[in-house]
C-alpha cells in the first residue's frame, strides 16, 4: 500500500519519525499545506529532504487553485483571482479569459516547479450551484459545463507547459453537495442523467490529456449509498470503464470526515473501489497508516 500513498507532513522540516517512514516505506508522494510552508528556501529544502530520505524522485503535490485556496503566502500564489472571476470574464470575452487562465497557470506552474513540486491539485472541475455548500462556491469557474471545460483546459495546459501535472477534482462533481466533506458526509439527490451531464468537464479534460483525477467524498443517492471515493460504481465502473480514463485516480483526503473516522479503513475501501493513489493529509492519519505498514517490516 505504501507505494500508493500521498502523505501530509507535520511541519516545516521532517521529524526523525517521518524520515524513518520515508526511508523504510517510501510513499508515492507528499502533499504540502500552509503548516509546511514558511518561505521559498524552506519549501525547497523540505522537498529535497523528502527525496533524500526516500532515495527517489518522490512526487510533491500542493493545492494552489488561486483565490482563497492557496498554501504559500507569497507571490505568485497569494494574489490570484478566484476561478469564478474568470467565469465572469469568459461571459464577456471567452478568448481573453482562456488566455488569462493559461498565463496565470503557467506562471504558477513555473514557480511550483522551481520549488520542487511535481503536481498541483487543480483545476476544480465542479460546477457552481447556488444551492450547493459554500465549500466550492467561487472555486468553481462557472455553472455551465462548457465554460468550466474551456477554462479548466487552459489551466491544465498552463500547468503542463510549465512542467507541473494537473489534478482535476472532484469527480463526479462536488458543486451540488450540501455539506463540507472535511467535517460531514455531503449528499446529492438528483438523477443519474443529470450527474452524467454535469460531469462533462471531466470527460472533456480527459480527452484533452488530463492524467490525474481526484474523487469526491460525496454520496450520490441515484448511484450508490457510499461516497464516490469508496464507490466501485464511480471509480472503477464510471471513471475507469465508461469514461476510459487511463491515468491516475486520486482519493480526496482520507482523513476527512466525509469518509468516516478511520483513515486506515477508508484507505482500504478506496483502494478496493479502484483508487490508485491514497491521499492522507493529516499527521494523525499518516501515523495510523504507517503504524500498520511497519508491522509488515
Amino acid at each position: 500500500m505504501h507505494r500508493q500513498l500521498i502523505i501530509g507532513l507535520s511541519g516545516t522540516t521532517l521529524t526523525d519519525q517521518e524520515r524513518r517512514w520515508l526511508s523504510q516505506k517510501p510513499p508515492r508522494g507528499v502533499i504540502l499545506f500552509t503548516r509546511n510552508c514558511s518561505d521559498p528556501a524552506q519549501v525547497k529544502a523540505l522537498l529535497a529532504s523528502v527525496r533524500d530520505a526516500t532515495g527517489e524522485a518522490t512526487w510533491a503535490a500542493i493545492d494552489e487553485e488561486g483565490g482563497r485556496v492557496h498554501r504559500m503566502a507569497w507571490p505568485p500564489f497569494n494574489n490570484r483571482r478566484h476561478a469564478a472571476e474568470y467565469g465572469v470574464m469568459f461571459s464577456r470575452n471567452a478568448g481573453n479569459a482562456i488566455q488569462a487562465v493559461y498565463q496565470d497557470s503557467f506562471i504558477v506552474g513555473e514557480a511550483l516547479q522551481a520549488l520542487g513540486f511535481t503536481h498541483n491539485c487543480a483545476p476544480v472541475l465542479d460546477l457552481f450551484h447556488v444551492e450547493g455548500h459554500a465549500i466550492i462556491g467561487q472555486r468553481a469557474f462557472a455553472a455551465e459545463p462548457a465554460t468550466v471545460s474551456a477554462l479548466a483546459t487552459a489551466c491544465m495546459r498552463g500547468l503542463h507547459d510549465a512542467g507541473i501535472e494537473a489534478v482535476g477534482k472532484h469527480f463526479p462533481g462536488h458543486g451540488r453537495a450540501n455539506a463540507d466533506s472535511h467535517v460531514a458526509v455531503p449528499e446529492v439527490d438528483v438523477d443519474l442523467e443529470t450527474l452524467h451531464a454535469e460531469a462533462a468537464p471531466f470527460v472533456d479534460l480527459i480527452e484533452a490529456g488530463l492524467q490525474h483525477i481526484m474523487t469526491a467524498h460525496v454520496i450520490y443517492h441515484a448511484a450508490d449509498q457510499r461516497v464516490a471515493t469508496l464507490s466501485h460504481f464511480w471509480v472503477a465502473q464510471m471513471l475507469r470503464q465508461t469514461l476510459q480514463f487511463q491515468g491516475n485516480i486520486w482519493s480526496d483526503d482520507l482523513c476527512m470526515k466525509g469518509v468516516g473516522d478511520d483513515p486506515l479503513s477508508a484507505a482500504t475501501a478506496a483502494r478496493k473501489a479502484g483508487c490508485d493513489l491514497l491521499l492522507l493529509c493529516q499527521p494523525e492519519g499518516v501515523r495510523a497508516i504507517y503504524q500498520q505498514l511497519l508491522v509488515e517490516l
